[in-house]
């Protein structure tokens, strides 16, 4: 009944997984099973949104139109059943008999500086970080990591001492107190972070009786895709299923699981490996090295680096950063232009992006009329001129958060607000004599207050009355959310802005409004002036706590696209042109291990885990990553390396001997005359 397949990186384990529940429908065809194929008894587990994407797009390539499973992350399915499950929680007393309001990341760690404001005054959390954002933050990604690995925090201490933490022991006894504090406020109240989310399904759901017969009676079958990157707990899960003789799929990456650090558990899935019939699945052979064993190609790279490159990795070697981007926007500008490629099969990834690459690609490249996509981009929401407008315009509707309100920001506003009819200039006039600042209610004046009034223009100052009229008809006691939204109506919807212009303005009244909810569902807390709640709010967006999170594309984008190895991985794209920016930065070392405060301590299997080995050795990390993205381009591999950072520093990372490798290829080539320079 249980079935492994085990496969690398574009293996065709998604495949595997989909023809084997094509098989289970041909044979339950005729049988009571065939009652409920598209209904929730079908359960498909996979590790991120793209993956749900990808299989349900795999189930109609293979099977048609006709089958609709119910298909979740790991988090989304703990979310779904304790929000199911939720009178057996409160029967249970592991939480209060209200409902539930879910409290996002953000707000989070609000919520639990103001609950450990006592701990973070003293000393005895200082050892964690001295900065109390960041220590707060680690506390709260403890108590996630230890609700994934489904560990007790009581028993936080005696790991923590097992492992011989670098902390003193009034330290290792205050995480536990602060934690099981928070448990308790969270539970109290009704309140669900992802942490409390998977600390009450692996501690209360899992080991209910009641529970445990349910997952029975509901599904038939389980389907679950790349279980590498799923938290120990869902292993846990999966035991039920196999116990109960439930029909269980799963594939499994032997190596290069994305979100190692982040909770994954790769290694407490192998426990099913020895009940489990193991399928392995040959390694995909369309990639740079056109071998079936990349892992022994690139290990004797890694070792040897005198070794003779493929003759399908080239590099692009330069002084200065700046340089670099200018030749690889011209390298991919000449390809293109060229015909030899497209640009929605050029993929640039680096380890980390910052803002100067992303505005120096995107605009050269345009310039050259070549779109480029930047794979889910989260920006702040205070970076969007949308969002500071209107968050402007509250400073004039509500009383008291009008601190610090400059006329440049006004200016903004207006601008922002009525584009044809006030232009930069006469909002800037606009802005600089008739407008009042007031800490309490910062006023908008009359034209008519300055003796120039004429130079305003006619347009303009029409634009500017009317805009002042429908200002001083809003109610400054109603939820800010209806207040943003009528000037969005009125202002911003018709100027016709695309959707990824008006993206940050969905997230900014989701913001809000899960921000107020919180206020209003706690007791002790609804008496709080909308001022100050306005005033904490627009603190935590001015700070970039808050960013734009758009829903994950349908489609693969039509551009070449840019991305971090981290992103790109976790999406499971595939290439046939790759350019690694930076291939000189130290960054490279890192594997693009994305990792939180001591999450190796949370591994089920603890360091004798073969999981752990990628915390100790740089050279493992940097294995499993060079696996993982050779295995995503097919054609031609660029090195992009500057000898300068962009702080210009000298870079030496651990693919400058491939740089120089590259490089003295070519250069032979071009005196042999094999290509021409």
């Amino acid at each position: 009944m249980l079935q492994w397949i085990s496969g690398g990186s574009r293996s065709g384990k998604t495949y595997a997984l989909v023809q084997r529940f094509g098989q289970w429908i041909e044979q339950a065809q005729g049988t009571p099973a065939a009652l409920t194929l598209g209904q929730e008894s079908l359960l498909f587990l996979t590790d991120t949104v793209e993956g749900r994407q990808a299989i349900q797009k795999e189930i109609e390539r293979q099977l048609g139109s006709g089958y609709t499973p119910y298909i979740a992350t790991p988090l989304g399915f703990m979310q779904d059943e304790v929000e199911l499950f939720w009178p057996l929680l409160v029967q249970a007393q592991a939480v209060a008999s209200r409902l539930p309001v879910h409290l996002k990341p953000e707000t989070e760690l609000l919520w639990a500086q103001r609950l450990w404001q006592p701990w973070l005054e003293k000393s005895t959390l200082a050892p964690l970080s001295e900065n109390r954002n960041r220590a707060t933050r680690h506390l709260l990604d403890i108590f996630q990591l230890a609700a994934f690995a489904r560990l007790r925090l009581d028993d936080l201490p005696q790991l923590m001492r097992d492992h011989q933490l670098d902390l003193p022991s009034e330290t290792v006894e205050a995480i536990a107190s602060a934690l099981d504090q928070w448990q308790a406020w969270c539970t109290e109240h009704s309140l669900l972070t992802y942490g409390i989310t998977a600390a009450l399904f692996g501690h209360v759901l899992l080991n209910h009786p009641q529970y445990q017969a349910s997952l029975k009676q509901r599904f038939q079958c389980l389907f679950a895709d790349n279980t590498h990157n799923y938290p120990a707990v869902m292993a846990d899960l999966i035991e039920h299923f196999n116990q109960q003789g439930i029909k269980i799929v799963l594939t499994h990456q032997p190596i290069g699981a994305v979100r190692l650090g982040l909770g994954a558990d790769p290694d407490a899935f192998l426990g099913l490996k020895q009940q489990a019939k193991v399928i392995d699945l040959p390694a995909c052979r369309n990639t740079i090295f056109d071998t079936a064993d990349l892992r022994s190609s690139i290990q004797e790279l890694l070792k040897t680096p005198q070794s003779t490159l493929p003759t399908t990795i080239e590099a692009i070697q330069t002084t200065s950063r700046m340089q670099l981007l200018q030749e690889v926007v011209e390298t991919i500008a000449g390809a293109i232009h060229r015909g030899i490629i497209q640009p929605t099969e050029i993929a640039i990834l680096a380890p980390g992006l910052d803002s100067v690459a992303r505005y120096v690609l995107s605009t050269e490249l345009k310039k050259r009329g070549i779109p480029l996509v930047i794979w889910n981009e989260q920006r702040p929401l205070i970076q969007s001129p949308l969002v500071r407008a209107l968050l402007t315009l509250l400073s004039f509707v509500y009383e008291d958060i009008g601190v610090g309100l400059e006329a440049t920001a006004v200016a903004e506003m207006l601008t922002i607000f009525q584009p044809r009819d006030i232009d930069p200039v006469r909002a800037g006039l606009l802005a600089n004599y008739c407008f009042q600042p007031d800490p309490r209610q910062p006023k908008l004046l009359p034209t008519t207050c300055y003796g120039h009034w004429d130079r305003f223009g006619y347009r303009a100052t029409e634009a500017y009355n009317q805009f002042c009229n429908w200002l001083g008809g809003l109610d400054g006691r109603q939820f800010p959310a209806y207040v943003l939204e009528a000037a969005i109506q009125r202002y911003i919807r018709p100027q016709n802005l695309t959707a990824s212009e008006l993206a940050p303005l969905r997230s900014l009244l989701e913001s809000i409004a899960t921000y107020w909810q919180v206020y209003d569902h706690l007791a002790e807390y609804r008496a709080t002036p909308i001022a100050e709640r306005l005033r904490e709010w627009i603190s935590l967006l001015r700070q970039g706590t808050v960013t734009a999170n758009p829903a994950p594309l349908l489609w693969q984008p039509q551009g070449v696209l840019l991305a971090t190895t981290f992103q790109y991985r976790s999406a499971r794209l595939a290439h046939r042109w790759h350019f690694w920016l930076d291939a000189g930065s130290p960054r490279w070392q890192d594997g693009g291990l994305q990792c939180l405060w001591q999450a190796p301590l949370f591994l089920r299997r603890g360091a004798a885990s073969p999981s752990a080995r990628v915390w100790q050795l740089e050279s493992e990390r940097l294995e499993h990553l060079l696996v993982d993205l050779c295995s995503r381009v097919s054609d031609r591999l660029y090195l992009c390396h500057s000898d300068l950072a962009a702080n210009g520093r000298e870079q030496e990372g651990p693919f400058s001997p491939w740089v120089d490798l590259a490089v003295g290829d070519r250069l032979q080539a071009v005196g042999d005359g094999t290509i021409d320079k």
